[in-house]
């Protein structure tokens, strides 16, 4: 990071202020690193994030240099999460408990009919589990067939959720008028909120900058063309 010719051609490159960036709607690293600790798993907390220690990187001016300071705070942040997880995983598995099955909804309507597991090498479903399946009970293979070809109903109504993307705040809206596919959903993608600063950023500066900007935003273009 003090690598001059980085400095040189990211420092003071790009700039927006926190004022503009709220304007403009930036979440992720582009508004934390003007200041603002904008995290969905601090806020509004799921998943059981509030009960992993973690701190949210912020810095004082929201240009190409600081946002490149932001995500790799970010990196440690979340190995920092990744070893509580490990460490409670180690518990379970202390306890006697099967690690792998900790995270099955407890619904038997919309539940699979045996408990997932995960297999011997890692990924997939474990043998015993299929057998219960394939083998065991017809009621648990109709169930299982009817669960993946047709669903489960959800109550008629809307739900919004919003998530921490890496790039930001991610918000799902999905609506339901009763049946076993959604009647709608919509993403809100962060890049695309991201993505529309870049003329803000270029303002003032030379072509050559509007490189690093881009970059530093860091969008998803899919994610902006849906």
């Amino acid at each position: 990071m003090a690598n001059p010719i980085l400095k040189s051609r990211f420092v003071g490159i790009g700039e927006m202020s926190l004022a503009a960036a709220m304007a403009m709607g930036l979440t992720g690293p582009c508004i934390r690193a003007a200041g603002y600790p904008l995290d969905m798993r601090k806020l509004r907390p799921y998943c059981g994030y509030e009960t992993y220690d973690f701190e949210v990187p912020v810095y004082d001016n929201s240009d190409c240099y600081n946002r490149l300071r932001v995500r790799f705070d970010e990196c440690y942040q979340s190995l920092k999460i990744v070893s509580q997880a490990l460490d409670r995983l180690d518990e379970i598995a202390a306890r006697g408990d099967d690690p792998s099955n900790t995270t099955m909804v407890a619904d038997p309507t919309i539940a699979w009919p045996a408990r997932m597991a995960i297999a011997t090498d890692g990924q997939g479903q474990s043998l015993e589990h299929v057998k219960e399946i394939m083998g065991s009970s017809m009621e648990s293979l109709i169930h299982h067939f009817k669960l993946v070809t047709q669903g489960f109903r959800v109550p008629a109504g809307q739900v919004y959720q919003t998530v921490e993307h890496a790039k930001g705040v991610l918000g799902i809206q999905a609506v339901s008028d009763g049946g076993t596919r959604p009647y709608r959903v919509h993403f809100r993608d962060p890049s695309y909120s991201n993505l529309q600063s870049l003329a803000m950023m270029s303002e003032g500066g030379m072509i050559a900058d509007v490189v690093p900007s881009l970059a530093s935003i860091d969008p998803v273009l899919g994610g902006v063309d849906r």
